[in-house]
């Protein structure tokens, strides 16, 4: 199954977002009241829903996310995304010291008008992604408000599916 039926599926009838970026940052995406979650990982030559999910984002899992460490594969990410097209309504990209450029490279040119480049404090790649056709760049942290009034604005529950984007393991993994 591609990654855009995937999410088409789960996403039925809702505003449904794909997040790629790093597990340590899930923590912004925790809301009152805690939103649907999905965690998406590599399995059968696809993205598919992890074991265990669809889940509700709570602080508690979103600790309990930022290690739980999925084997990443940027590659296979970025061939996963070759073809979305309406699987997912929104699409936000984490930048993550411009590991997020790749992926956004990647991402089919009709999808960027409906993406987002988040990021922690600064943002020094924006014209790169500028350069690739991106518009909408903000703090991971607005991310949430923002989802939110889109959501709204189209009528539909939101809905949140998350790729991670960077290998952590007990070695390189450092707790915020």
């Amino acid at each position: 199954m591609t990654l855009d039926a995937e999410l088409g599926r789960l996403s039925a009838r809702r505003y449904g977002v794909l997040i790629l970026d790093n597990e340590v940052t899930v923590g912004h995406f925790v809301a009152s009241p805690p939103l649907p979650w999905t965690r998406l990982t590599r399995r059968d030559g696809g993205y598919l829903a992890a074991d265990g999910y669809p889940s509700i984002l709570t602080e508690a899992q979103a600790r309990f996310e930022m290690k739980n460490w999925d084997e990443v594969s940027a590659p296979g990410i970025a061939d996963a995304i070759e073809d979305l097209s309406n699987g997912a309504r929104y699409v936000l990209i984490g930048n993550n010291a411009g590991q997020g450029l790749p992926l956004a490279r990647a991402l089919p040119q009709k999808t960027i008008g409906r993406a987002a480049i988040v990021y922690g404090q600064s943002l020094p790649e924006k014209k790169e992604y500028e350069t690739l056709g991106y518009r909408i760049f903000f703090p991971r942290s607005e991310s949430v408000p923002r989802l939110t009034e889109l959501a709204a604005s189209a009528g539909l529950p939101l809905v949140l599916f998350f790729i991670n984007t960077i290998q952590h393991n007990q070695f390189n993994y450092h707790d915020p």
